[in-house]
């Protein structure tokens, strides 16, 4: 009942939700209210992980009668607290039991626990956390006290595992191959516990038993077990194989020391790393957390310390490897095998029959539980904050102003923070990396950058969505790559910003969390141009013809080709227009006496059968004409029939020198129109064969 009431209270003073609840809880509702378990209704995405974290907030809406979703995330919090509580009371029996001591060593380890804030947080902000702790619990309790018929426990505990999280798997292997490596051999060659004993079998099955029911129904139902949420995340990442397995091994050390974020963010904050927590406090937890991971090799420290050492070192590698990055939702299991080994670890310690030993032990649980307490009041607090100011008073608005001005439910919008705004838009939404959204991971397959946020551009213009919601910085990686995709094709309709807001709070650890998500721009497509334009970027690979007094190079947006310069390339038919700039790199009219002269630059169409046709010229000269400067824009049509060549020529300017001529091509695109509508043919009155 105490770890119950410290959750719900937790969840009363911070009245934290996390983003990603939103996500989850959008298909949680269309369940609820018959429009199908996915995010947008009529479109069959798995657009979840955890099956239990999206099947009892269904429930939760239910019991609500789906009048309200705040009363669905309060009984939804009374589940998620109460899974928290089996999760403890489980750890505390166990603890108990493989403690001879009892007393502080036995309590130690719950201790611990309880006052991890990341832990508490995630019980109560929505996510499938809770759950995932008390299964876990379940197995490492049977597999060390093991109790009769162990392995119904197993199995039943396995099951739960991987209905709540499909990644599970990586902790139920290495707790067994722990409980098998460390536990004591009574009877028998040593090389017997090694072999699996037929208890994991028989586990095995009624795990498969158990969840298999769910991998066939979302097979049927999606057209694939695997969900979109785990395609999109990992849609880079390198084949499974052994040769990867070892290169994931050997860099697992090097990753340790050079990257200590994730070790870090085991016992801190989420996103605490960098963002204005101590320095010397994440340092500090990742020494903790790297400790509490190599634990299992000290001989002489109880085995099934040892076990629960073992799995967090497997879940540490498993996050540097798979998931690289300090993904806070993936590391409350990696922080409760953690705890619950440095607790046993410490109360077998204040066990030992030297007296030093017995304080030094008592002193170090006390202060860790006191550090970890302090620290959960400071978070608590940047929650409440964060709550406050970010997600109520920012993302929330956000979505809800989204839904006021669309022009119909099915407008699309790009964008990264997918919960808030996705839940309290209810539009279209094209996410990165995908999660709601297969357009965006085939776009993402397509485009020639594949990183965040440097792809964007071309995504944007591959989906050309009717919004966007852009941090600045995101903003500004567009502009800087492909500038013209802002300019000419969407306008600024509005900024929410709470940084200001922010600023004014005087005491808040981890402000850099806060700031990163204290402003989005919000960007509407602008009213007149077609939708479903497929724009093709022209660069040097795609030339047919490079003559030029320098050779043509990329760089960046730019093709540099010093005058005189002709460029060609092939067009196909159906290209609606030609989109870019040109002109003269700033350098070469500085000193307009010992400067360029200018340069005149034209557009030619040539058909298959050599016709030629100008579309675009005009004369620049920089030197002494300021409108001439910079980079200057260019749209021309086409001709209907568009198959052919384009042919772009530069020429010396009015003297016929060409010194200094640094003149270039930007940002060329070709502007293909969608195909119109195929009409349905009238009825020729022939029956059908």
């Amino acid at each position: 009942m105490l770890v119950v009431l410290l959750a719900l209270g937790w969840a009363v003073f911070t009245q934290h939700v996390w983003e990603d609840y939103y996500i989850t809880y959008r298909a949680s509702k269309n369940l609820a209210t018959g429009h199908g378990l996915t995010f947008t209704a009529g479109e069959r995405v798995h657009s979840f992980t955890s099956p239990l974290g999206v099947l009892l907030p269904a429930l939760a809406s239910l019991l609500a009668g789906n009048a309200s979703d705040d009363a669905a995330l309060w009984i939804f919090r009374f589940m998620a607290a109460a899974a928290l509580a089996g999760a403890v009371v489980i750890t505390a029996r166990t603890a108990a039991r493989v403690t001879p001591a009892g007393g502080f060593a036995a309590l130690l380890p719950v201790l611990l626990v309880v006052t991890d804030a990341k832990t508490v947080d995630y019980t109560i902000n929505g996510m499938e956390t809770p759950f995932l702790l008390l299964f876990l619990a379940w197995t490492w309790w049977a597999l060390v006290t093991s109790p009769p018929r162990a392995w119904r426990h197993l199995g039943l505990a396995w099951a739960g595992l991987m209905w709540t999280r499909p990644d599970a798997f990586v902790y139920i292997g290495t707790l067994a191959v722990g409980a098998q490596l460390f536990r004591p051999s009574e009877s028998g060659p040593w090389w017997r516990r090694l072999l699996p004993p037929g208890d994991f079998v028989r586990a095995g099955a009624l795990t498969t038993v158990l969840y298999l029911p769910w991998l066939v129904w979302a097979w049927r139902y999606y057209g694939t077990p695997v969900p979109n949420t785990i395609t999109a995340k990992g849609l880079f990442l390198p084949p499974f194989t052994p040769a990867v397995l070892l290169d994931w091994v050997m860099a697992f050390p090097r990753k340790l020391w050079t990257d200590p974020s994730i070790l870090a963010g085991t016992f801190m904050p989420a996103y605490s790393y960098n963002t204005g927590w101590p320095m010397w406090a994440s340092r500090g937890a990742a020494g903790l957390a790297l400790v509490a991971a190599l634990l299992w090799l000290v001989p002489r420290l109880r085995w099934e310390a040892r076990v629960a050492s073992f799995a967090a070192l497997a879940g540490q590698f498993y996050l540097y490897s798979c998931v690289g990055f300090p993904t806070p939702w993936y590391l409350p299991p990696v922080a409760f095998l953690s705890l619950v080994a440095l607790g046993l670890a410490l109360g077998q310690l204040a066990g030992a029959a030297r007296p030093v030993l017995r304080g030094g032990a008592r002193a170090a649980g006390i202060a860790l539980v006191s550090a970890a307490a302090l620290l959960a009041v400071a978070v608590a607090w940047q929650l409440r904050c964060q709550q406050r100011l970010i997600e109520d008073g920012q993302r929330r608005g956000i979505g809800q102003w989204l839904k006021a001005q669309a022009a119909s439910p099915r407008d699309t919008v790009f964008l990264e923070p997918l919960g808030y705004i996705g839940f309290f838009s209810n539009l279209k939404m094209l996410d990165y990396p995908g999660l709601c959204a297969p357009e965006v991971i085939a776009a993402r397959r397509r485009a020639e950058s594949h990183s965040y946020p440097f792809c964007w551009s071309e995504l944007i213009m591959l989906l050309q969505p009717d919004w966007l919601v852009l941090r600045p910085y995101e903003r500004e990686y567009i502009e800087n790559r492909d500038r013209e995709v802002l300019e000419y094709y969407y306008e600024r309709a509005k900024v929410f910003d709470v940084r200001p807001q922010v600023a004014a709070v005087p005491f808040l650890p981890g402000r850099g969390y806060l700031v990163n998500d204290a402003c989005f721009e919000v960007w509407r497509r602008r009213p007149g141009l077609p939708g479903g334009i497929e724009v093709r970027r022209i660069k040097v690979a795609q030339l047919t013809r490079r003559d030029a007094y320098q050779p043509v190079t990329d760089s960046g947006l730019r093709l540099l080709a010093h005058a005189p310069a002709v460029l060609a390339f092939p067009v196909g038919p159906g290209v609606r227009s030609l989109a870019g700039a040109f002109g003269i790199l700033p350098e070469a009219y500085k000193d307009p006496a010992a400067g360029t002269d200018g340069a005149n630059f034209l557009i030619a169409h040539i058909s298959p059968t050599g016709a030629r046709t100008p579309l675009f010229e005009r004369g620049i000269y920089p030197g002494h004409n300021p409108g001439d400067r910079g980079d200057l824009d260019f749209r021309v049509d086409l001709p209907a029939d568009s198959a052919g060549a384009i042919e772009l020529t530069i020429t010396a300017g009015p003297n016929g020198s060409n010194a200094f001529d640094w003149t270039y091509w930007s940002t060329l695109r070709l502007e293909i129109p969608p195909r119109p509508a195929r009409q349905p043919q009238a009825p020729t009155g022939r029956g059908s064969d």
